[in-house]
């Protein structure tokens, strides 16, 4: 009998071991569901610099959106008739007064620019979501082949860490001639696997963020950089997003002593040179 009982209070003490874990687990789920945006999206509002304090003359533009929101953002016209125009795709933070210092250089050796704010950034309105980012990314493509008259071809759908993935989003689904890829990561689980580790909590995600599986769709050519010391997308991430795209398609550029979206400091010149050879060679 004594047998029993003992074998009876192991049952229980499982039992109740893996009800603790299922009862954290459900909690760890809710939280994540609860605080995924706030987590992912850390908006600014106000605007650090403008166009001029880096010598640009850039138009001011309003787009219209999904759900009737308008999109904010800055165009700059290219130099030449010909000459590619970027479709720039930032980050989680911030907004488009941060990434000027980056794109100054670009336009002022005559590329074309359009750097926009997605929904709930600086003064584009609505809230951010990965659907709104996917919609977002395709009406900046309508005003600039359809209000700008700018061939797709001409098109460079370039994006960085988060904005990876709105620019894959835009690159599969409408005509560009190139897509460049900064910091960015393979999707959303893969992503979570650095926060929670092997705790399935992706599985309540809303948002996925599949670039790699969008990756496949991307018919023209591809560049990606990755800083090897890169702190928050781990430099492993970059190389197997590289390795999704199809072959000899995709460009894999490993920069040593690069950390994250600090590339263009770290090598100066040499990486607008590169990814405008890029740009111009495919």
């Amino acid at each position: 009998m004594s047998r029993v009982i003992e074998t009876m209070a192991v049952v229980k003490s499982i039992f109740l071991g893996i009800l603790s874990v299922v009862a954290v687990l459900m909690v760890l789920a809710i939280l994540v569901r609860l605080l995924e945006n706030w987590i992912t999206f850390h908006p600014w509002r106000e605007f650090e610099f403008k166009p001029e304090n880096f010598g640009l003359s850039a138009e001011e533009v309003r787009i219209q959106s999904g759900g009737g929101d308008t999109i904010h953002g800055w165009y700059f016209r290219p130099g030449k008739a010909d000459a590619a125009v970027i479709v720039f795709f930032h980050g989680n933070a911030g907004n488009i007064s941060h990434r000027l210092d980056l794109l100054a250089p670009f336009v002022r050796h005559g590329l074309g620019a359009l750097l926009f704010d997605y929904r709930g950034y600086g003064l584009s309105t609505g809230k951010p979501s990965e659907k709104a980012f996917q919609e977002d990314a395709l009406a900046v493509w309508d005003y600039l082949t359809r209000v700008k008259g700018i061939a797709p071809e001409r098109l460079v759908a370039f994006g960085r860490s988060l904005g990876g993935a709105p620019a894959t989003y835009l690159a599969a689904g409408r005509k560009v001639g190139r897509l460049v890829l900064e910091g960015s990561f393979t999707s959303g689980r893969d992503f979570s696997r650095r926060i929670f580790g092997y705790l399935p909590l992706h599985l309540v995600m809303k948002n996925n963020w599949e670039v790699s599986r969008t990756l496949k769709r991307v018919r023209v050519p591809v560049m990606i950089l990755h800083g090897r010391l890169d702190e928050v997308v781990p430099f492993s991430l970059g190389e197997k997003l590289a390795r999704g795209g199809s072959a000899g398609q995709v460009v894999f550029w490993a920069v040593e002593g690069g950390g994250h979206l600090d590339l263009y400091a770290v090598l100066g010149e040499s990486y607008y040179e590169r990814i405008e050879r890029f740009l111009e060679d495919g």
